[in-house]
Order: structure tokens, then sequence, then C-alpha cells
């Protein structure tokens, strides 16, 4: 946090904080706006590429500062623009004009759209890979200084037009921001080199979509089974060959291994060093997916065994999420030929990156020939999906 603060008040122009899951990039965030806010009149705005991250920034932030100004004569504000939602707990929607010392939180899109151009000293992006170089541009235009911070792991912003006559540019406008401003002179880029949500192991496994180095300081976690045998950290689950997209039997897979993890006991070390263990509950246990028929047939089928309570969803809606015990179904299930929603990175590493404690990689016996044939074409996607799908599955196997 330290060097961020350091490079927003030596002025630099541009700064780019990376992070791989679980780094603690919304913590980083709120902490740097805490110290901006409280020691510096700068005028800022924080700008989401959601509603629902706009809420939460705006809920921790408010909280924070509270704590950090208690006695202050004057406390700053958290004022949040979301249209048709209202402020969390401590957010105001307005700030009085004798009020020098506040930070606006709003979504990308009403920056980028609003009718005056929206003026500050510095724009905050959050989750700043979900948003596409055109929007952050245009909401920037008025920005003197521009801090972004992101997972470069996630699934990019979704676009709708045809890009292929700006596959050449380098700054082209569907581009992830971070990438493109990343090619600038001007800017500073910084790194996250630690998880605190994923072991090891699971760092090791993800590593091939990263181009810097990060481990792994999560807490001593595990999880035990009735019998007293330890779940791993990674295990895997091989389904029928044959098994279709909406094949039934292997949806029934996925869900009972999900509803397996309820009841298991989480072993986990304190800071002050002592172990607590806790049962796992049903919104303890998450289950992800490539496609919303799978979605709704794996909650159907959880549904019939009474886990309602287990959270149900794609990588691309369960992106930002956590949860101790996570059951993953490969996106090559069920296809015997591969499109960019198969051999999509970023959809692979949110789908292998949401659990805190277990996960369970559901996948067939032929994975790596199905992703060796595409070696040609996409040579680059194709080996980082072996390399990573071969940590996934290096352990375990049922």
């Amino acid at each position: 946090m330290s060097r961020a603060l350091f490079s927003v008040w030596s002025g630099d122009p541009v700064v780019l904080i990376d992070a791989p899951p679980g780094a603690g990039k919304t913590s980083l965030l709120v902490d740097l706006l805490v110290e901006l806010v409280t020691r510096t009149d700068l005028q800022i705005i924080v700008a989401t590429p959601t509603r629902n991250g706009a809420y939460d920034v705006a809920g921790r932030l408010a909280t924070e500062l509270k704590a950090a100004t208690v006695g202050a004569k004057k406390q700053p504000k958290v004022v949040f623009r979301v249209r048709g939602a209202n402020p969390p707990a401590g957010a105001f929607t307005t700030a009085r004009p004798s009020e020098d010392r506040y930070v606006t939180v709003r979504t990308i899109a009403s920056c980028a759209a609003a009718k005056n151009p929206v003026k500050c000293d510095l724009m905050v992006f959050d989750e700043a890979y979900q948003a596409t170089f055109a929007d952050v541009s245009a909401a920037a235009d008025n920005a003197a200084q521009v801090v972004m911070i992101g997972d470069p792991g996630q699934i990019g912003p979704v676009v709708t037009v045809k890009t292929t006559m700006w596959d050449q540019m380098r700054a082209a406008p569907h581009r992830r921001a971070p990438e493109v401003f990343a090619g600038f002179e001007d800017k500073t880029l910084l790194r996250l080199g630690s998880s605190y949500r994923l072991g090891q192991e699971t760092v090791d496994a993800i590593a091939p979509l990263y181009d810097f180095p990060f481990d792994s300081k999560r807490p001593d976690r595990h999880l035990t089974r009735r019998d007293g045998t330890v779940v791993p950290e990674l295990d895997h689950v091989l389904v029928d060959e044959a098994a279709q997209t909406a094949d039934l039997p292997m949806l029934r897979v996925v869900a009972t291994q999900a509803a397996a993890f309820v009841g298991t006991s989480l072993h986990q070390t304190e800071p002050d060093g002592t172990v607590t263990v806790e049962r796992l509950r049903e919104r303890d246990v998450a289950v992800v997916v490539p496609h919303n028929v799978q979605q709704a047939t794996v909650a159907a089928l959880l549904g019939s065994m009474g886990m309602d309570g287990i959270t149900v969803g794609t990588a691309d809606s369960l992106q930002g999420g956590q949860w101790h015990a996570v059951v993953a179904l490969d996106p090559l299930v069920g296809h015997t030929s591969l499109s960019e929603h198969q051999l999509a990175e970023g959809r692979l590493c949110v789908m292998a990156s949401r659990h805190m404690s277990s996960l369970v990689w559901v996948t067939v016996p032929d994975w790596e020939r199905r992703l060796t044939a595409y070696t040609e074409e996409s040579p680059t996607r194709v080996a980082n999906g072996i390399a990573v799908r071969r940590g996934l599955t290096a352990t375990g196997g049922r």
C-alpha cells in the first residue's frame, strides 16, 4: 500500500496495480482511500464496473473512514452516486458545500455518460480488468490522475460488437483498460505478490495464467471428512467421456460432490495461533459451471437433496466471490469442438480460484487430447490450459 500511496502523492498520472486472486484488492483500495481522504484535500472519485461493486466499496469505505476518524470534529464523507440504489450504511447521496473532504463512489458507466464532464483530482477504478479502454477513457477524461486496481486473470468485459477492425490497434477500444494503459510510457506498474485466499497448490496450478510471480500467504486451513480424513486442497473427478453439456447423470455428479462438502469440518489457524474447528454450512459451498442451463439443472438437483442454500452460478456471475469449498465443472466437458468460450483463460482462472479451502475439479478423461487438437490454432491458450489442468489434476482423483 505504501508504494501505491507514494505514487499518488508523487503525482504519477497513471498507476496500475495488478493482483492475483485473493490478494486483498478491495482492502488495498479502501486503505489507500482512507489515507488520501483524511490526509489530503484531493477530490476523489471511485468508479466500479457494477452497481453491486459500488455498493460494496462505499459500505466498506464508510465503515473504515468512521473508524479512522473517531473523535475528529469533521469526518470525511462517502457520497454514493448510483441511480436507483439506496446508499449503504454510513454513506450519503450528496455532500454539503461546506464539506471539503469526501470521496464519491459511482459506476464507470455513469462517469462516462454524465451530461457534465466528471472532474476530479484522482479517479480510482476498482476491478479495472472488467472495463474496456473506451469506457475508462471516457470516464476519466477530466481526471488529473488515474489509479486502476484489478486481477489480470479475471474474465474481461462483455463486448457485443464486432471487433475485428480494431484487432491490430495497440489502444483498441474493446481491450481491457489496464492492458492498454500498461503500454503508456508515463504509467507506474505495481503488483501484489501474495494470495491470502488460495493455498500454494492452487497458486502453483494457476501460475501459468499470470506474467508475474506470486505466492500463498493463506493461514493454515483445511477440511476433514466425518471419518477424520483430510480433504485435499485440490481434488478432481472424471465423468463419462461421452457426457454432454446438459447431461443429467454428469450434472448429478457435480451436485453430489457439492453436497458432500456440507458438514465437513473446517480447521483454521487464527492470528493468535489457536485452531478453530467448525462445520461447513450450505452457504460455505459453491458450484461453478460454464453454462446457464447447467446452473439451472444443478440448482434443481441440489434443491431436491434439500441443499438449496449452496450457491450455484456461472463463472461470469460468481467472479469475485469466494467460498470455503467449491466444485467447478471444466468448460471442456460436453464439447468435442472448442470455441472461445471453452478456451478462455479468464474463465479457467475464475473457476479454479473461488475456493478458500478445497476445490473439486470435474472433467473428462481425455481433456488433454481435446485441448491438444487446437494447439496450432491457439498455441498459447492451449499450452496454458494444459498446464493449469495438470496442476488441478495432479493429486487425488476419483
